[in-house]
């Protein structure tokens, strides 16, 4: 293929089929954090409330008049509290879509993100967590209790979670999604004990933001692994008779008078033509292949991180604010 051709028009050659091959690749599945995690306990999160709420009732015309006095009734008096905040505005948004259903809705898009059986703990823990939230969303006292509790039972799931993946390989993309999901709702937990004086200190939650980076970086890692042992190179020999073309499958090798045809095969055993240049370049097709698909996703991951340790002080001191407009 190379025959007649200077060493500048290999290497471009080279170049334009892995541009093909990068134009050619999926987005891999979604790692990130839930939109929900993201929205309701950012520190526009009263703002957010106040907008999911204003949808829901646009979305629902006549019948609104029920579920809306069904809030007031639930949420009436409420003046803004550190305890309507961050988790407390997650809380009431999964209120407002149990008492409107949508077609799906915000805890239907959470439980997703826990299916696989591994994290199904990890899942119990926050539903019970924002259960709990909306339970004591007027006192105070009995809300950081069971949030104190609930956090030691989700920081162990975490931790097995975690364990399974690193220590015993049960690796994958959702188990991956699932930790990480459960890691971000458990720095919010933290976040809001110290908005209502249950932790004094941000101390715990800047220990447990550099842990979670630190394992971040380990399952990563593991994820990676798993996904290089899903893919394979093959290579096709077509040797020519006088009648007959013959394709013979071959996993490397092949002589110098056979043409040569080269596929990389994904994780979820799609095939692409390599056209040229795959000699000897596998392991750069595989970084470019998991830079498309997954580390994109982990630095956005990191960047949620570091964007709470970047602004723990505004958080921990929010106040949130919701009021229910007919």
């Amino acid at each position: 293929m190379s025959n007649g051709m200077s060493e500048e028009e290999r290497r471009e050659s080279k170049r334009r089929a892995l541009d093909d091959f990068v134009k050619d690749l999926n987005e891999g599945p979604d790692l990130r954090i839930n939109n929900s995690i993201v929205t309701f306990t950012s520190l526009a999160s009263s703002d957010n409330l106040r907008q999911h709420y204003e949808n829901r009732k646009m979305n629902t015309w006549g019948d609104a008049a029920g579920w809306i006095k069904d809030l007031v009734g639930k949420l009436s008096d409420m003046t803004p509290d550190p305890a309507l905040a961050g988790l407390g505005a997650l809380a009431i948004a999964v209120l407002i879509d149990m008492l409107c259903p949508p077609d799906e809705s915000i805890k239907d898009t959470l439980q997703c993100v826990f299916a696989e059986e591994k994290a199904s703990e990890v899942w119990d823990q926050i539903d019970e967590c924002l259960k709990r939230c909306r339970m004591h969303i007027n006192n105070n006292s009995e809300l950081k209790n069971d949030i104190k509790r609930i956090e030691c039972q989700l920081s162990a799931a975490l931790t097995k979670l975690k364990n399974s993946m690193v220590r015993d390989g049960h690796v994958s993309s959702q188990a991956l999604k699932a930790w990480v999901n459960g890691a971000a709702f458990h720095i919010q937990m933290l976040i809001h004990l110290v908005r209502l004086r249950g932790i004094q200190t941000c101390d715990p939650v800047e220990r447990l933001l550099s842990d979670y980076l630190a394992n971040l970086d380990l399952l990563f890692k593991k994820h990676k692994e798993m996904i290089k042992g899903k893919c394979s190179k093959k290579v096709y020999w077509e040797i020519e008779t006088e009648n007959l073309v013959v394709l013979v499958i071959a996993l490397f090798g092949g002589t110098s008078y056979y043409t040569q045809y080269h596929y990389w095969v994904d994780e979820d055993s799609k095939w692409s033509l390599i056209k040229c240049g795959f000699e000897g370049e596998y392991d750069k097709y595989f970084e470019v292949y998991y830079d498309h698909r997954y580390e994109r996703q982990k630095c956005e991951i990191q960047q949620y991180f570091r964007d709470i340790k970047q602004n723990l002080q505004m958080l921990v001191h929010q106040r949130g604010s919701f009021n229910v407009n007919r």
